[in-house]
């Protein structure tokens, strides 16, 4: 995600005829995927989920854009993205995340962000906690509905020095469509602006 919509004001609009991933991209991806696969041909056991997690199973998996993503806001210049997703876990009652944007043209680093889903015992609260690169921490919290999570904006803190205007609202919306591709919904309020929609993405599912 790019939430301070700050991030990628440098982005002009990507070629809106960018359908596919590039060459690169795909052969970055397969290489990191065969990294994973010679761990696992090590003999390390992969971890049981823990039964908490049930309820956000549906998200585990690595996952790319396809298609690009798309971003709008008032103050920004429409712009597309690709990204790569990886939802894990390692046995603890969490989801680990991290979200990898990259330029569609220049394959160069956008936004970047990880952190953890946690989800409350015998309830469908979730808390999303997520460090990123634009110098934001912040907390959303929400509901898993289903194959849908809904959460918002709980607390957010930043740098001493991040840029202005800043982000002051977040919501995001993840569902699994009926092809059994993930998609994320991001919309922003900052100190200029209410809440406007600000990213679209559609992902396919690379490895479970």
């Amino acid at each position: 995600m790019h939430p301070s919509g700050l991030a990628v004001t440098s982005c002009r609009a990507a070629n809106s005829q960018v359908q596919t991933f590039p060459v690169y991209w795909q052969k970055t991806t397969l290489k990191n995927l065969d990294g994973v696969r010679r761990v696992e041909n090590l003999g390390m056991e992969a971890p049981r989920m823990n039964p908490v997690l049930e309820p956000l199973s549906w998200m585990l998996g690595t996952w790319l854009s396809d298609p690009p993503g798309a971003g709008t806001f008032p103050t920004l210049q429409p712009f597309q993205y690709l990204e790569e997703v990886h939802i894990s876990h390692v046995g603890q009652p969490m989801l680990n995340f991290s979200f990898n944007a990259f330029h569609p043209d220049t394959h160069k680093p956008m936004h970047r962000e990880c952190g953890f889903i946690r989800l409350e015992p015998d309830t469908n609260k979730v808390a999303f906690v997520s460090a990123q690169n634009t110098g934001i921490v912040e907390v959303e919290e929400g509901e898993v509905n289903g194959q849908e999570l809904c959460i918002a904006s709980h607390s957010i803190a930043r740098t001493s020095f991040a840029k202005e205007p800043h982000v002051e609202q977040i919501t995001r919306k993840f569902r699994l469509n009926s092809e059994g591709k993930l998609e994320q919904t991001v919309s922003m309020a900052t100190t200029t602006q209410p809440m406007t929609q600000h990213l679209h993405v559609t992902y396919k599912k690379v490895t479970p």
